[in-house]
Parts: C-alpha cells; structure tokens; sequence
C-alpha cells in the first residue's frame, strides 16, 4: 500500500473573478445571451460538466440551465429579467453563486469554484512491460470509479480514446478504481481519502501501485497528483510472485498473513476470470528432495483449497502444483553455503498464468461487480450451463 503523510503547501495563481457589468441602454430582447467559463482557480484548469443554473428576479425559480464543456465554458439564452442567480455546481467543489441587479452582458462569466478537501489523480495508462514515454502508453482502456462509500459508479468510460484521464476524489470516501484492455490483466485500485488515519492511502493489491507526484496545496487538504497506472499483458507462462505466503516447519497448514494475502489474490483472479493459473509453490535446497517436492504439493494444494471452498475461485481455472526445490532462483543448492535471507528467496509461491479464456465479465459494470457479491458465482453458472446445453445438442 502507499501512503501519503504530509507535504509542504506550494503557492498558486488564482484568476481574477470578472462580473457582468449591467448596460445603460435598456433591454428590449426577450432573451439575452449568457456565456461564460466555469475553472478550477487553484490550477487555472477549466472544469467541464459543471452544472450552470439561472435564476429569476426572485431569486427562486429556476429559467434556463446547461453545462459546462470541455473546455469550461457554457451558453445559455437568458430570458429577460431585471436581476438573476447564477449557481455553478460541480461533485468535489464548493458551489459558486453570483447575483448580478442587471443584465447586458458584454463580457463572458468566469466562474471559478474552490475545490473541497480531496485529491485529483491526473493518470496516464502504460504498458507494463516497457518504458514510460508516450509511445507505450495504452488507449482504448475501459476505466470505472466506483464510489464504495456512497454506493455510486461515478465515472464509467467504455471505451478511452486516449491514454489519460483524470479524476477528482473527494475526503471521507473510500474509491474503487478498475482498468480494463483485451489482452491485458484487468487492474484494480482502491483509493482511500481521509478514512481510518490515511490522508491517501493507495492500494494496488500486491502489484505495482501507481507512480506518482503529488503537489499539494490548502494544508494538504488539497492535492493534484501526476501518475501513472501499468496493466501487464496476458502472456502464456507469465508468472507473478506472491507476498506473504508462509508455513510453520514442516506443516502445510495456512497461517493468518497467508489468508489475507490468497483473500486479495481471489479478487484479482474474480477481477481476471479469463485467464487459467497455476499456483506453485517452491522450497529452498535444504531437506532431501523427495520430502520438499512432497511438502510444497501439500502447501501449493492448501493454498487452492482455501481459494476454491472459502472464496468462491473457479475450480476449472487454477490448479496447484509443488516444484520442492527444482526451481531455484539463486547459487542456494544442496552444496551452497547460504544465508537464511538467500534460502529465503527460494521458499516462494507464484501463479503462472497457463490458459486464456474469454472474460465473463467484460459485460459487467464496475458497480455490479461490487454490489453483487454472488455476480463471479452466477457468471460461472450460467457460462458452464451453457457449456452443457451446446455439448448436449
């Protein structure tokens, strides 16, 4: 997990607010033009989607509404009146209310709206398997927010035609942030904003959290965060290292810190159910060779029960197999003279991914994946019922 303490607040520019000035002449038409920009004044960034609302003489009613672009700004025909509200609303900011007594406008609104406490992730996607520069990163990625403090999906983008985007989360909330591309492992961030003593905790579930440079302003209340998130591509034989996977001597029996580690390695492989893996398990050299392909069977077998009859993993899609001591990564063999942090190394377990079949799950949203607890079991029936039903005709 990385975590986020304190940084020293950095200075900014904030625009200058320009009102309407009302004309001397007066208003004949029925409905006046009204343009203007709706931006962050901390980064100067325009905010697009802001929701931009006007108000009747009385202050109350509701007459024309639109919303904001891309580039911040918005139009709307304002019908004529001798005074209005303007309200700018945006999720994550502070509202912005203007009240103007008269209406000619000449020059366009700019309407800047203060960020509430909270942090803006602007990410860019890559290819794991090479350098950061602009020609390895990743398009096309489906990318989901989900809100698990407030139970709402707030950004669901099927398709990103390019390779960033960026995301405002809010304090006091608890995100889960999903990354998704045909043919490549789909990638699963939980963000957490001022929840149990975190100003920012990141967790990337054992794989490689994301890079990033943090500039933080208001007394770390608010935070701009320049990143990057990696998804590793579904290669045959590709094999991933798991943390935290330890036995008392000579038992095969899981011990607590292993659970918690196979407990995030069964989302990752319900957030992947269209690969196949194989969980291995390894010794050191020391022990004859017999009883430690003996033992790590029993360990890498343990380790596939508990995901299979505790956690719901797909009995067809991982299988377990004991390697002893045949795969050494080091010097550390029976005739070494090693260090216990040497044998160490070897003492490992892994999943290699061994099939590719296709996702159940693409379909699915973020939101559902979440809030239906029983989705990956229900997928799994449905996908072997119809299994059954083509090999029966």
């Amino acid at each position: 997990m990385w975590y986020l303490k304190m940084f020293a607040p950095i200075a900014c520019l904030i625009p200058s607010l320009i009102l309407a000035q009302p004309g001397s002449s007066a208003m004949t038409n029925a409905t006046l033009p009204l343009n203007g920009f709706v931006f962050d004044p901390t980064s100067g960034a325009p905010l697009e989607g802001a929701a931009v609302t006007l108000y009747d003489d009385l202050l109350k009613t509701p007459i024309a509404h639109t919303l904001s672009d891309r580039n911040g700004a918005f139009s709307m025909a304002a019908p004529h009146r001798t005074r209005y509200k303007i309200l700018a609303e945006r999720p994550t900011y502070f509202n912005k209310e203007l009240v103007l007594e008269a209406f000619d406008v000449q020059t366009p609104l700019q309407l800047g709206l203060e960020r509430k406490p909270g942090y803006v992730f602007d990410i860019t996607i890559f290819d794991k398997a090479f350098d950061h520069n602009p020609i390895n990163t990743l398009r096309d990625c489906k990318v989901e927010i989900y809100n698990n403090t407030t139970h709402q999906q707030e950004l669901a983008i099927d398709r990103l035609p390019k390779a960033t985007f960026n995301f405002s989360f809010a304090e006091g909330n608890h995100y889960t942030v999903l990354v998704r591309k045909p043919g490549y492992l789909n990638r699963r961030i939980e963000v957490y904003v001022n929840i149990n003593g975190c100003i920012l905790c990141v967790d990337g579930m054992g794989v490689k959290e994301p890079d990033l440079v943090p500039l933080m302003t208001r007394c770390n209340e608010v935070g701009y965060f320049l990143g990057t998130i990696d998804l590793d591509s579904i290669q045959l034989g590709k094999r991933f290292q798991l943390n935290n996977i330890y036995y008392d001597f000579d038992k095969w029996d899981l011990r607590p810190e292993a659970m918690l580690t196979l407990d995030k390695l069964s989302v990752f492989l319900k957030d992947n159910a269209g690969i196949k893996v194989e969980l291995g398990s390894h010794t050191d050299a020391r022990g004859a060779d017999a009883y430690n392909l003996n033992l790590s069977e029993k360990r890498a077998k343990s380790c596939v029960e508990y995901l299979v009859n505790t956690q719901g993993i797909n009995a067809e899609n991982i299988t377990w197999k004991g390697y002893g001591e045949t795969q050494l990564v080091n010097r550390c063999d029976n005739n070494a003279n090693c260090s216990e942090s040497e044998h160490q190394l070897n003492r490992r377990t892994e999943i290699k991914i061994i099939g590719i079949v296709q996702d159940p799950l693409w379909q699915r949203s973020l939101k559902e994946i979440i809030e239906d607890k029983d989705l990956y079991r229900k997928i799994l029936q449905q996908e072997k019922q119809r299994t059954f039903s083509l090999r029966s005709k």
